[in-house]
């Protein structure tokens, strides 16, 4: 999905009106009639007809007639252009770069604020034609799906039916958890704002650890990234949450181990917005994104004077430790869930499998070692009011 924030130069405030009331009226229909759409957006002068055919022009409005009115409902583009809008004018974002990843449910996309630091905006595309049945496996999707009526009792409605409703919720929960995680010093991006589908987050250096081959990573560096990422599932575990998709999709890697050095400063983290998450003894390698053997100059041709920052830990035999850094996590359940275990133990298989598979990385000690029991980590009080709920429901 093609997102070109350009249109944004030539709309007004009036523009956004009415944007913001197709928005509101989006809540009670499938289609908002124009007249509805002139009342919630009550222009001074009118001239609501004529916004919503530049609107249409422009793509960030669907028009429809097949329900005996003309029908008006945002695209995802016109739903992208109003969040942009909230936190370009909150101060969060002064500038939109590249794309830097696509996931199964979203888009992740480079931007800047107004001081000329780099963020990372994450636009959540829930309804993707290869990733449609999250309606009936994701739990919180059904806020609006039932109804308690003294009168008829509880009502099932239908599902929540707006893909871009059910993205904004996704969103919401994942900047909930990444705030929590946050705050309780987990290994997650740090959280900025949150506006619509969109979540701001601080920028990570390193790669997404499935782009890492055996050839890259000697075998005690891929052992502590696997330590790395178990102590991360156990202590969610520890703490009631299950990641439940926690793989070599959902975590970032940086072989270089200088992290957590950059990260806290903005003089040296600049100089490095393209980490490869490569090990810093090969040139160039802190800002490429591929190592440069015969050259002294970065990816964008500049020359790389500066020296670059020590890694914040060496593992016993020297090089640097990799440093895990967790994202993506709106699908996160509680340990009392009646599958948690499951999930748990889906997890474990998932990064074991990885790295047996693609690092070779098999521990001398075996794996029961490094990978705690589910009845280690949960508390028996806990498991068996799990199971007491099960089969009390």
């Amino acid at each position: 999905m093609k997102l070109d924030p350009t249109v944004m130069r030539t709309m007004n405030r009036q523009d956004f009106k009415v944007l913001e009331a197709v928005e509101t009226g989006m809540r009670n229909h499938e289609l908002v009639p124009s007249p509805l759409i002139s009342s919630i957006a009550s222009l001074r002068h009118g001239g609501t007809h004529k916004i919503l055919s530049s609107l249409l022009r422009d793509k960030l409005l669907s028009h429809d007639r097949s329900c005996g009115y003309d029908g008006y409902r945002l695209t995802n583009s016109g739903y992208d252009i109003l969040a942009l809008h909230t936190l370009k004018t909150r101060g969060i974002v002064a500038a939109l770069g590249d794309k830097i990843g696509t996931g199964k449910e979203s888009d992740v996309y480079l931007a800047a604020n107004s001081e000329g630091k780099q963020v990372v905006l994450k636009f959540h595309r829930l309804g993707r034609t290869s990733f449609r049945d999250v309606k009936k496996k994701r739990d919180y999707f059904m806020v609006n799906a039932v109804s308690k009526n003294k009168k008829h009792g509880t009502v099932f409605k239908t599902q929540p039916n707006s893909w871009l409703f059910l993205s904004r919720m996704s969103a919401l929960k994942e900047f909930a958890f990444m705030k929590a995680l946050n705050g309780a010093d987990y290994p997650t991006p740090t959280p900025i704002a949150h506006d619509r589908h969109i979540v701001a987050m601080g920028l990570v250096r390193g790669v997404p650890l499935y782009q890492l081959h055996s050839n890259r990573v000697s075998p005690a560096q891929a052992e502590s990234i696997f330590e790395q990422t178990i102590h991360i599932a156990s202590r969610l575990v520890r703490q009631g949450l299950v990641h439940c998709d926690l793989n070599e999709f959902n975590c970032m890697v940086d072989l270089s181990g200088v992290q957590s050095v950059i990260a806290g400063d903005d003089d040296v983290g600049e100089h490095y917005v393209r980490h490869s998450g490569m090990s810093v003894a090969t040139k160039g390698a802190l800002s490429a994104h591929a190592p440069l053997q015969k050259f002294s100059t970065d990816g964008t041709g500049e020359i790389v004077t500066e020296a670059p920052p020590e890694p914040a830990e060496l593992l016993s035999n020297g090089e640097p430790k990799p440093v895990v850094t967790l994202i993506d996590f709106p699908q996160m359940v509680s340990t009392r869930h009646p599958n948690g275990k499951d999930l748990f133990e889906r997890d474990v298989e998932c990064l074991r499998r990885f790295f047996v598979k693609k690092l070779k990385c098999i521990p001398e000690g075996g794996w029961e070692e490094l990978v705690p029991s589910w009845e280690d980590l949960v508390p028996l009080d806990s498991v068996a009011g799990a199971v007491g709920k099960e089969e009390g429901g």
